[in-house]
């Protein structure tokens, strides 16, 4: 059991490093600690099994990947054999390595703004234009309606159930842990 654990670390690694293997500027996807996080995200979308079949997936292209000699080319085939899984583990390790204060701070060190989520903070943006090509939609559908110009729409017209039936039949019988039983009678209900 105890080298199961090391060597599912030891793979676990081996992929994130060779998916993120980091550079001058960026720091690897183990040392900015994603490894760990995308583990988890892995673990909570497709259950317990899913680091297993991950491992699985790459061993059938090539691997063990922490003692491959091309760990690129186990990762490609990983990605070409295993579409849905590898999807999975590259969406679970890019967002833990884009929130990775590491991470974070080499972006900002390039001089970009850059925060771990849009929110609470936010990022600037330019104050919507109906006029501007890029910001109007290219279908052409629906319309703008500026805020202040947002009025109320008087709902009191409508029933207060606008889903439930106008009338609709009650038919009468004994219940049982299997459904009705029916007796053949119906009576309908106005509302």
């Amino acid at each position: 059991m105890e080298g199961q654990a090391h060597d599912l670390a030891a793979e676990l690694a081996a992929l994130c490093d060779t998916m993120l293997p980091g550079d001058a500027r960026f720091p690897s996807a183990t040392a900015a600690g994603a490894h760990g996080v995308a583990a988890d995200r892995i673990r909570a979308r497709a259950g317990e099994a899913g680091l297993d079949r991950v491992i699985e997936a790459m061993r059938a292209c090539g691997g063990p990947l922490a003692s491959a000699a091309d760990r690129t080319a186990v990762v490609r085939a990983f990605e070409t054999q295993h579409p849905e899984l590898f999807g999975l583990v590259r969406l679970a390790l890019f967002t833990a390595y884009y929130e990775s204060p590491a991470v974070i701070r080499a972006i900002r060190a390039l001089g970009h703004v850059y925060n771990a989520a849009p929110q609470p903070a936010g990022y600037d943006m330019p104050p919507f234009d109906p006029d501007d090509p890029l910001h109007a939609p290219r279908h052409r559908r629906g319309s703008y309606v500026p805020t202040a110009e947002v009025r109320r729409v008087d709902l009191s017209p409508l029933p207060p159930d606008p889903l439930a039936p106008e009338d609709y039949r009650q038919e009468q019988g004994t219940a049982t842990g299997r459904g009705l039983l029916s007796t053949g009678t119906r009576e309908e209900v106005r509302r």
